[in-house]
């Protein structure tokens, strides 16, 4: 992987005699792009929704997946983690046939919720529990094949991203073997394919691409139900009149919505939010709390994914300054993964809970003209969903420590491109047995 320093150079190469630049660059532009596309599951659209607001929730991941592929992971580990407690909680309570597709459909807003003196609105498998346990709705007798029966598998074009991506990765690994020059643009395509392979494992039992929920009705007014959960039950609802349920707004979740609450601002058309009140469906793109086995798995396949940058430390690239930026923002992937894991847990565990005691006083703009604009920065909402609200202390560092980040990244993926102009050599040579491989 580290070349000779003293290999000659070239620029653009055609083909057919040696793979080509536009050989290494198609081929890996379609794994990344097939990657992408094959490991995103969004949740179900609203039932009133157009062919292209219905592809909005696939098209959000995607685009996660292919900005910060790392991202994409959290969302996936988020959704495992809440399946498996939901399993865990149903099979206590002696539903056994509750089983991980069950809870991942429910997620995804598998189940609509009727009641009188409400809009139909999508509800949680903890939800739909706490509505089974006391008796409101009958528990849904749903069998895993009827689920999946409403799901489109795409299994063909899963298994050519599969095969795609295993072929690339034994053709990297060939190389290494015979001392051939990989490009950062490949190590790159790696780095996706370590996620995309991860993000299936975590998404293996989830449903993919249902266009219609089932709906659950209940002859109880929602007012009844509040009532019974709910100490305030009058109090103002953000989401769904349920939401209290089990609304646990991680810090990644609130970033998160801070940040495409920005993008909305700028009207720029991505990652939006339901104008419906209450919510028809649930966003793809939701930060939910990880468990410590999945915050493990994530710690784990972080610092794969930032080590793979590491790896061109010593790669040849067509301007020592280049090379130093590469380094610095490979560098920086790392301690983003590391630094940015403490920070969300400290966040989420220790200023999250003190901070909000005190700025959940405020309800109303203070009148000193410092302390408005900080009340105004913690929440940028139009309703001001408190639940959404971030001290000063998270938000500020976040934004910082996220640009270099975004600096970090789009660095690398420009690399990757222009790196191509001068490449060894070496780079252009065919490993002696790749053409003989079936591939696309």
């Amino acid at each position: 992987m580290i070349s000779n320093s003293t290999a000659d150079h070239t620029g653009w190469v055609d083909e057919p005699d040696r793979r080509g630049t536009w050989a290494i660059l198609s081929t890996c532009i379609l794994t990344i792009t097939l990657c992408c596309w094959s490991s995103v599951y969004p949740n179900i659209p609203p039932r009133s929704a157009g062919i292209l607001k219905k592809e909005m929730g696939k098209i959000n991941l995607f685009l996660v997946g292919l900005l910060g592929p790392e991202f994409l992971l959290v969302i996936s580990l988020g959704q495992w983690s809440a399946a498996r407690a939901s399993v865990k909680r149903f099979h206590e309570a002696g539903y056994e046939n509750w089983t991980m597709t069950h809870a991942f459909f429910a997620g995804m807003g598998g189940f609509l919720f009727a009641s009188p003196g409400s809009e139909m609105f999508p509800i949680d498998a903890e939800q739909l529990f706490r509505l089974i346990n006391d008796g409101f709705i009958v528990y849904p007798d749903l069998d895993v094949e009827e689920i999946q029966d409403k799901s489109k598998t795409e299994g063909m074009a899963r298994m050519i991203a599969v095969l795609q991506a295993v072929w690339f990765l034994i053709n990297c690994i060939i190389r290494v073997a015979q001392h051939l020059t990989l490009t950062t643009l490949e190590l790159t395509t790696l780095s996706f394919i370590l996620i995309f392979f991860a993000t299936s494992f975590c998404w293996k039992n989830k449903p993919k691409d249902i266009s219609r929920a089932i709906i659950l009705t209940t002859n109880t007014p929602i007012t009844t139900i509040r009532s019974k959960y709910h100490p305030y039950p009058d109090q103002r609802w953000y989401q769904t009149p349920l939401d209290f349920l089990s609304r646990d707004e991680w810090v990644c979740g609130r970033l998160w919505r801070y940040y495409t609450q920005i993008l909305h601002y700028l009207h720029i058309p991505i990652f939006a939010r339901p104008n419906t009140k209450p919510y028809d469906h649930f966003p793809s793109d939701i930060f939910l709390r990880l468990d410590r086995q999945a915050e493990g798995i994530f710690t784990l396949f972080e610092l794969l994914f930032a080590c793979i940058f590491i790896l061109a430390w010593n790669f040849e690239f067509p301007t020592p300054t280049e090379r130093l930026i590469w380094r610095i923002s490979a560098v920086y992937q790392i301690v983003f993964g590391l630094a940015g894991g403490l920070s969300i847990w400290y966040a989420h565990t220790v200023i999250l809970p003190k901070q909000l005691e005190k700025i959940e006083l405020f309800e109303y703009p203070p009148k000193r003209q410092l302390s408005r604009l900080a009340w105004k920065l913690r929440n940028i909402h139009p309703d001001r969903d408190p639940h959404l609200t971030l001290p000063l202390r998270i938000l500020l560092p976040n934004i910082l420590f996220c640009v270099a980040y975004c600096l970090s990244r789009a660095y690398i993926l420009v690399e990757d491109l222009i790196g191509l102009r001068r490449l060894p050599e070496d780079a252009f040579q065919v490993v002696s047995w790749s053409k003989y491989i079936p591939h696309w």
